[in-house]
């Protein structure tokens, strides 16, 4: 909630703005084309990959790799707290909070994407059931190690767990090329976006409704 809660005035406000400037004021589709359909899909889509992801990569993680994500949560949320000022000398809001969002996750995640990419690459083990096993088993393999959770928990991270056995097994089967890291390191970059621009996300709704309910 406090992530649908926070991303929503980013998809809502800029929205709102723009229909007021090319919107006349008499204009009956005023009523209707308000922008809130549009800011709780968005909002809604984004948390349930932001929430799937960051399951999926906690609930596998080692203390080290479970260090490197709270680390770049803590620097994303420092970074766009002290950093955001300098975007709206220049722009106005709703646009300097939306831009500053997307400056800051950018500016974070790339270097994050390479440190985790990196250390994934070096240190992480490769199930040695994967070795002789075709894509098929190589899904039941990924699937096995799904934790004990019923119901739509386990429906959703079927999604990350299948996609993390058939790269797995197409990095064995292209171990002795360069091209495997490419592969390897597909999902890091996009784990990273959303890790950092959650962190921005909660930190902002953070400032806007508990410190300045306590200001």
């Amino acid at each position: 909630m406090t992530i649908f809660m926070g991303v929503w005035p980013l998809n809502l406000e800029p929205w709102t703005v723009r229909l007021t400037l090319v919107l006349r004021q008499n204009s009956p589709l005023k009523s209707f084309l308000t922008g809130r359909l549009r800011a709780t899909a968005l909002s809604a889509i984004f948390v349930v990959v932001a929430v799937t992801l960051l399951a999926w990569q906690s609930l596998d993680a080692t203390a080290s790799e479970a260090g490197i994500m709270l680390a770049a949560f803590l620097v994303s949320g420092c970074i766009f707290s002290f950093g955001k000022s300098l975007v709206m000398r220049h722009l106005k809001q709703p646009f300097a909070q939306v831009y500053s969002t997307s400056l800051f996750t950018w500016l974070i995640a790339v270097p994050f994407t390479f440190l985790i990419a990196a250390y994934t690459w070096t240190w992480s083990s490769q199930p040695g059931s994967m070795l002789d096993a075709s894509l098929p088993e190589a899904l039941q393999i990924g699937l096995s190690n799904l934790p004990e959770r019923g119901g739509w928990i386990s429906t959703v991270l079927s999604l990350p767990y299948g996609y993390e056995a058939a790269k797995l097994w197409v990095v064995i089967q292209l171990r002795d090329y360069h091209v495997a890291g490419f592969f390897f390191s597909l999902d890091t970059a996009l784990f990273s976006f959303v890790l950092c621009r959650t962190a921005i996300i909660v930190t902002q709704f953070f400032e806007a409704h508990i410190v300045k309910v306590r200001e």
